[in-house]
């Protein structure tokens, strides 16, 4: 998920927040891609300070883009015990239980979700999601479904959406979504972003590098696009023999560690990449 994306959910909390509060520079430095300065800034936010719970959301959602899920979980868990109710953070919770594949606990929480505000396109899809793991099918398609009537061109339903359907082999339905987006959003980055998971899923992958470079194009934090392409990559060069595929995974894997990028298989890959790298491609 991209900076722009996480945006668009922080806001929902956000809106009144003034700029001089630890949480007001949080906002503002993470708006601006400086990620570790947002992290710092939150958590200076105290407990008994009315600003936690919004700190704590804040905190999770990067941590959820940055693919640090236990720390997302914690922070989502902390917002809670202070707003139990607080429809985005129990979806947050939600989304970081599926990044973990706890799908029973997930779906719970986005059942609780629905239920705290029935009008949540993003809760439904999310929903959708966790029901898709355990009953496979209908029960999901009908969340995932009304998701999408009640959240229209919404990006973070859009993905939720195509990511379902693309888990039930479903590429034509993936690819429709998708590219719907995209032409309707053109400057958007999520919609390049999504058009390369279905070109990806198609074994198109020539065509999927081009797309994600183009989401990197229009948001250089978008940070799953900067992974995503790295491990393509490399998945699509098991031996290394195309060098500018290799300098590609290599500038990718740097851009997603200097964003703050927490996924210790990839750091692991990177770090095995750099001991070899002048062997790889003659440089």
């Amino acid at each position: 998920m991209s900076r722009i994306e996480i945006t668009s959910l922080a806001l929902l909390l956000f809106a009144t927040i003034a700029q001089a509060t630890p949480l007001g520079d949080a906002k503002e430095h993470f708006a601006a891609g400086r990620f570790q300065e947002a992290i710092k800034a939150a958590e200076t936010v105290a407990e008994k300070d009315a600003d936690y719970a919004r700190a704590q959301y804040l905190r999770g959602e990067i941590a959820l883009m940055l693919d640090d899920v236990e720390q997302a979980t914690t922070s989502f868990r902390s917002a809670l015990k202070v707003k139990p109710k607080a429809e985005p953070i129990l979806t947050g919770l939600g989304r970081a239980l599926l990044a973990a594949e706890e799908y029973a606990e997930a779906k719970e929480v986005l059942g609780r979700a629905v239920k705290a505000k029935p009008t949540s396109a993003r809760a439904h899809c999310f929903l959708g999601i966790a029901t898709q793991h355990d009953t496979l099918g209908a029960k999901g398609k009908k969340s995932i479904d009304k998701g999408l009537k009640l959240g229209g061109d919404d990006p973070v339903i859009t993905q939720a959406a195509v990511l379902f359907y693309l888990g039930e082999n479903k590429l034509k339905k993936a690819t429709q979504v998708a590219d719907r987006f995209r032409k309707k959003n053109k400057k958007h980055p999520l919609g390049y972003f999504l058009r390369a998971l279905a070109l990806e899923r198609s074994e198109k992958y020539d065509d999927a590098i081009e797309a994600y470079q183009k989401a990197i194009a229009l948001d250089e934090h978008f940070l799953d696009a900067h992974k995503n392409l790295a491990i393509l990559c490399i998945a699509q060069n098991p031996l290394y023999k195309n060098k500018k595929r290799t300098q590609i995974a290599m500038k990718h894997f740097e851009s997603y560690r200097k964003l703050g990028g927490k996924d210790p298989a990839l750091i692991q890959i990177h770090e095995t990449l750099k001991k070899f790298i002048g062997q790889i491609t003659g440089g």
